[in-house]
């Protein structure tokens, strides 16, 4: 098994390479905004410091951009495939850190993130898509999953460099990323199998997949086999409107659209953003907010190294069940600290580690299930013929609800308490358990028996 998925693992891992360039994105913002909001001009790249609403909307127009960015790409990828939008999404990306490395005014800082935006759009809409259609279905939860570790370890580090070195070198460091993923992926990533036999390339399609197979004859006859069958059963020419007038679809993309909700309700781009500020505001002893998000970043990254290896032995609904309600109490713990603090008073001083505790443990949990099942169940859900629509639709909601979730974060605290908003996310997450119970299991089952249990599942339609 694993010498057959040796070059299938090798073409996954050089296309997480793209997920790491764009969850660096995520946490920019957390080691930049506070040299931005810096008087020190030997740190702060602007001759003034930026307002709190200025940083606001540094940190929020990542959402706004990433709103955008599966339209193009998503276009992109069905009418040149996988392969060629996945290498333009990493083009925005380097000129996005470019920019960030060279520019002195708060506008092309504005611009920078809108365009990394549309690039972290594209990203989370294709990547998943890309990774389940090279894979097998009896390790695609496990590949899948694998977008997590490199995700994760995108977001740390800018919280393990950011706050050590210039800007400048900084997003220089950080344009390495993308430029190394375009040049690998260029010559060892094929194109997607199911993309070139929905094309009718069957030659090619046949090429890429005895690559991706270690050359076994068999293993390919029969897939190719397996995805003409699954594509004659639904017809390869939907159109946006046949797409939304088919019950079919309409499940998947409600449990799709439910689920990514729930899942940016959790506040999980809210903690990676504002974690410094999150970390002064607590008032955590004896270590410094830098620090605090370094450990941060590094139990994000260890923590998602476990979901691959069970995704396919325990199943969707029993990781996101445990990491909904594992973020919930982590959240419900936090809001309790704040709500002392800062409504009663109390002084926190003896149990100031806490905020640090439950940041560890929200973080772990969310790995656990949310931060990358959530992407495998809405990446299997749909037949190869819908996934540009279903796709575009999923990711403009996730970057929708996390736009909302992180430009009114501290609008939010000041309104009702930094309290009450941990509550609120930890209220979220308990929905989001009970909502998994409507949810398929996609363990295991191939794309088509995946639309029979939803022919057969009956939710609102």
């Amino acid at each position: 098994m694993f010498k057959i998925l040796s070059y299938t693992v090798l073409t996954v891992m050089t296309a997480d390479l793209l997920a790491t360039s764009g969850d660096v994105a995520a946490t920019w913002t957390s080691p930049i905004l506070p040299k931005l909001l810096s008087n020190d001009s030997e740190v702060n790249p602007f001759d003034h410091p930026i307002t709190e609403d200025e940083a606001s909307w540094i940190g929020s127009l990542l959402n706004i951009g990433s709103m955008v960015g599966p339209l193009p790409f998503g276009y992109i990828s069905e009418k040149f495939g996988r392969k060629v939008a996945l290498l333009c999404i990493a083009i925005p990306h380097i000129i996005s850190y470019l920019t960030f490395a060279f520019s002195k005014t708060l506008y092309l800082y504005y611009f920078a993130r809108l365009l990394g935006g549309i690039a972290v759009g594209g990203g989370y809409t294709l990547l998943p898509v890309y990774v389940a259609e090279v894979a097998e279905d009896s390790n695609r939860g496990t590949l899948t999953a694998t977008l997590n570790c490199f995700w994760t370890f995108g977001n740390l580090i800018p919280y393990a460099v950011g706050p050590y070195i210039p800007v400048v070198w900084f997003n220089v460091i950080l344009t390495c990323l993308p430029t190394v993923f375009f040049i690998t992926f260029i010559f060892v990533a094929p194109e997607s199998p199911y993309y070139l036999i929905v094309k009718n390339r069957i030659d090619d399609a046949e090429r890429a997949l005895m690559t991706l197979r270690g050359g076994n004859r068999d293993v390919v006859d029969k897939e190719i086999k397996k995805i003409q069958a699954e594509i004659a059963e639904n017809d390869a020419s939907v159109s946006m409107w046949q797409f939304f007038q088919n019950r079919l679809y309409m499940k998947g993309l409600f449990f799709s659209v439910v689920l990514t909700v729930i899942s940016q309700l959790s506040g999980i781009n809210a903690v990676l953003f504002y974690t410094q500020q999150i970390f002064d505001a607590a008032g955590v002893n004896g270590l410094s907010s830098d620090v605090s998000s370094i450990i941060i970043g590094l139990v994000t990254f260890s923590s998602s190294f476990g979901t691959p290896f069970v995704s396919d032995r325990w199943g969707r609904r029993v990781l996101m069940v445990t990491s909904f309600l594992g973020v919930a109490i982590a959240h419900l713990v936090f809001g309790i600290y704040f709500f002392l603090k800062e409504r009663k008073g109390v002084d926190v001083s003896s149990v100031s580690w806490l905020p640090l505790l439950c940041l560890v443990l929200f973080i772990i949990m969310f790995n656990v299930g949310l931060a990358a099942v959530t992407w495998t169940i809405t990446s299997e859900l749909f037949p190869t013929n819908v996934k540009s629509y279903s796709a575009s639709i999923v990711s403009c909601t996730c970057w929708i609800s996390s736009f909302f979730v992180t430009k009114f974060f501290t609008d939010l605290q000041h309104a009702i308490g930094s309290g009450e908003t941990f509550w609120l996310y930890s209220g979220s997450c308990f929905l989001g358990a009970l909502f998994m119970f409507l949810v398929p299991e996609t363990k295991g089952k191939s794309f088509q028996e995946i639309q029979e249990i939803l022919e057969q599942k009956r939710v609102l339609f």
